[in-house]
């Protein structure tokens, strides 16, 4: 399909949003249809902000089907689809993030879904019940999913495990663009909007823009309101001479929910926790593990400021493999945007040339019919005086 570009329309109206974003959010009060998100989307997306986020109000009768008629719009005119797309039905309100991911987030939540598929994986062992086995085979990382449930909830996460085809049961936001209160708003809503279906919401904090601190909030479903079991606990802090050790648990319904699981694989319900009655977590998170992923993230994102410690460096070849691959990746557009120069001047003198000998073709052309306009016209003359020559001959 030939590319196409939005039109040179006035940049729409936006408002400010303080409070939910640490990176700029806008606020578009004038938004009514399609083409006006398409185009707010092009117009603020040449401001090159790394994080920017767009907000403004949908009816919730119209909203199915808009991320996917949004991302199909922009794909037409050769613009990258939205990143991450949200629908809070009692506001109705739609949140989009568009620009492209930033390093630090993006390393972060794919290191922290290793490390959670890792752990799980390590359960396997301790134990020999074929049931429990079967439950922790039916675990699958769900990563930034759709998690839409009745008329309700409309999230994206950054991180999520469940079973196959059901709301996952754990969801992880990784918060660094956006403030820790709008973080824990979200993992509120995740429990309270899913009806206890979504069990537990890890919340990694990264510190925005410094990254020299990092935090972690843990919050589940057990029959307690808004319960939760820690809530922005430091585990990494540069201005620290020593830093905190501990850990965090989750247990095996967290990733699944509770049907089906002995009492030992789930997670204590208030009554349970009121009672005096603990258990052991199937998984286990450490601050170690954490700091390495935080440490990690942030090397990524600026290596020239940051370092890592031994271990720290995925060992992962999947990953080595996409940093490979995004470098070729950087390479190839460098390449791709020079022959494109070349090849828009090779266009240029390719037209040119075709002009000239379009011309020369058409004077040569103009030439050829003008000189056999001259021998029609020779012919005509002779014929009209053989036409004469006999009239006279007719009338001697």
């Amino acid at each position: 399909m030939a590319s196409q570009t939005t039109p040179n329309l006035q940049e729409p109206t936006a408002i400010s949003l303080n409070g939910e974003s640490r990176a700029e959010e806008l606020f578009l009060p004038s938004i009514s249809t399609i083409e006006d998100v398409i185009h707010a989307i092009a117009s603020f997306r040449q401001r090159g902000t790394e994080e920017l986020g767009l907000k403004f109000h949908w009816k919730a009768s119209k909203v199915e089907g808009l991320s996917e008629y949004l991302n199909a719009k922009l794909a037409e005119l050769d613009q990258p689809k939205v990143r991450h797309f949200e629908y809070d039905y009692e506001t109705e309100m739609v949140s989009l993030e568009i620009m492209s991911e930033s390093v630090v987030h993006g390393e972060a939540k794919i290191e922290l879904e290793q490390y959670l598929e890792k752990c799980l994986a390590d359960a396997w062992s301790p134990t020999n019940e074929d049931k429990i086995l079967r439950a922790i085979q039916s675990v699958i990382p769900q990563g930034t999913t759709d998690i839409k449930y009745e008329a309700k909830l409309w999230k994206q996460p950054d991180v999520s495990f469940g079973v196959v085809h059901t709301l996952p049961s754990l969801v992880c936001e990784v918060s660094w663009s956006e403030t820790r209160q709008h973080a824990e708003s979200k993992a509120r809503d995740y429990i309270g909007l899913s009806d206890g279906k979504i069990q537990a919401v890890l919340i990694i904090d990264l510190e925005y823009p410094d990254l020299t601190k990092a935090w972690f909030s843990l919050l589940v479903s057990n029959g307690r309101p808004d319960h939760w079991v820690c809530n922005n606990i430091l585990y990494h802090d540069d201005n620290l001479d020593q830093q905190p050790a501990g850990q965090v648990g989750l247990y095996l319904s967290d990733f699944v929910g509770f049907a089906g699981l002995p009492a030992s694989y789930c997670r204590p319900s208030a009554a349970e926790l009121d009672a005096g009655i603990t258990r052991i977590p199937t998984v286990i998170l450490t601050y170690d593990k954490l700091r390495s992923i935080f440490r990690w993230a942030r090397y990524a994102h600026d290596p020239a400021k940051f370092t890592i410690e031994v271990g720290d460096e995925p060992q992962n070849p999947y990953l080595n493999a996409r940093l490979d691959m995004a470098e070729k990746c950087s390479e190839l557009e460098q390449r791709m945007e020079q022959q494109l120069i070349e090849l828009r001047g090779r266009n240029d003198r390719e037209l040119e040339r075709w002009h000239i000998e379009l011309r020369e073709r058409n004077v040569r052309e103009l030439k050829r019919i003008d000189s056999e306009i001259k021998r029609k016209e020779r012919e005509l003359e002779q014929l009209l005086a053989e036409l004469e020559r006999e009239q006279r001959r007719v009338k001697d």
